[in-house]
């Protein structure tokens, strides 16, 4: 599960183009001991899960695995390397999705703006 979460984390950042130093400083820690996290190396805090969340601006429990995923890698028991590299296209499917429903968010909210002036 910590590999999972930590591959998760990985991936959210790379489709955010964040650099390990970016998140690093964000949240106040070395990029050595960021690195680690990302690497499964050191477990990650509830706490630490949160704050790295908040700097990729994706809800935190995107990290953890979630039912769809849950349901395509029991129905579909593909080869190890087929089923990972699904599950992180589908992954990063999610994330991208997100980004884009973000900013069009923050798009209606500028024209809203703009209407009130």
């Amino acid at each position: 599960m910590k590999e999972e979460v930590a591959e998760k984390i990985r991936l959210t950042r790379l489709a955010k183009n964040f650099s390990q130093q970016n998140v690093a400083d964000e949240i106040g820690l070395t990029v050595a001991a960021y690195s680690n996290i990302e690497r499964g190396i050191k477990d990650i805090s509830i706490t630490r899960l949160f704050q790295i969340a908040e700097v990729l601006k994706v809800n935190p429990f995107s990290f953890l695995r979630n039912e769809n995923e849950y349901l395509i890698n029991e129905v579909n028991k593909p080869n190890e390397t087929f089923q990972s590299s699904l599950t992180q296209q589908v992954f990063m499917l999610i994330q991208q999705n997100q980004t884009l429903n973000t900013r069009v968010e923050l798009l209606e909210h500028a024209i809203a703006t703009l209407r009130l002036k």
